[in-house]
């Protein structure tokens, strides 16, 4: 992957070291998953629908994308668990 930052890169490669090269790139992939799910989740906080039944909930759209996340990132622990044995 050489779209990886510099920080990214130490990140992969300490990762790697404890775990070993698939689940080191998974461990940095679960990494990225959750901060991206943080972010999304604050965006939950500022973005809400204003009117109708679902007054004051977060937009659908923003929900169903965090429930997609959530999938990705339990695979990835899967495949993490499974690339230990």
């Amino acid at each position: 992957m050489s779209d990886l930052t510099p920080e990214e890169q130490t990140k992969r490669d300490d990762y790697r070291t404890m775990m070993g090269e698939p689940a080191g790139d998974l461990a940095l992939a679960l990494d990225q998953l959750t901060d991206v799910m943080a972010a999304v989740g604050q965006h939950t906080v500022y973005c809400r629908v204003e009117k109708g039944p679902r007054a004051g909930e977060p937009p659908l759209d923003v929900v169903e994308l965090l429930r997609t996340l959530q999938k990705a990132k339990t695979l990835i622990q899967q495949a993490m668990l499974k690339a230990r044995e």
